[in-house]
């Protein structure tokens, strides 16, 4: 099956509403993630070693900087999130892809198949798997179900953070190839172990 890059999100951090118990406070956060290069609509999109031109992080620590330059995440999983989404606020909800936070919303690759260090050329440039996404709180508050990080860990659905080693330019339609690293860890085992950590 060919991997494809489906559509490039980006987004500016603003306020996100965040419960603290019985409160409601605000925090700075830029999950809300908007397509901004479509199949439909391709637009030519600048990649740097911090990410894609025009997007930000909120908190570098957590997200972004150039281990996490990237994210990137597969299109398959939408179905899971529209269902568990609907069911969770009783009403039906159409997912646009860049909702779950990421950059890049791909086909034909999961969480199996992508291992820490492998190289992925997309369009001009080319970028190194780093890690999977581990889900905070502030997925949580996006979502609005307090169950929804388990089940990201849970189904390996977490997507995966790349580093840019070659900077240029993208646009939704670019083939990607991927190039085999190591293969001693994949992205489906870091939820394994994640999901496990402290048994």
């Amino acid at each position: 099956m060919a991997i494809r890059l489906e559509t490039i999100s980006a987004g500016l951090a603003k306020p996100l509403w965040v419960r603290d118990g019985e409160d409601l406070r605000t925090v700075t956060s830029a999950i809300n993630k908007t397509p901004i290069s479509t199949i439909i609509q391709p637009q030519a999109v600048e990649v740097t070693v911090t990410g894609i031109v025009g997007d930000e992080q909120a908190d570098p620590q957590v997200h972004g900087g150039t281990e996490k330059a990237l994210y990137m995440y597969p299109q398959e999983h939408y179905p899971f999130w529209s269902t568990l989404l609907s069911e969770a606020k009783g009403q039906s909800l159409r997912l646009e892809h860049g909702y779950l936070g990421e950059n890049l919303t791909i086909s034909g690759l999961s969480e199996h198949d992508v291992y820490v260090g492998d190289r992925l050329r997309i369009g001009a440039i080319e970028c190194a798997v780093t890690k999977l996404r581990e889900p905070c709180y502030k997925f949580t508050a996006k979502t609005g179900v307090a169950t929804a990080a388990k089940a990201m860990i849970q189904g390996a659905r977490s997507g995966w953070y790349l580093r840019v080693l070659q900077r240029g330019v993208i646009q939704a339609g670019d083939a990607i190839m991927v190039i085999p690293g190591p293969r001693e860890c994949s992205i489906a085992q870091q939820n394994h172990a994640l999901l496990h950590r402290g048994d």
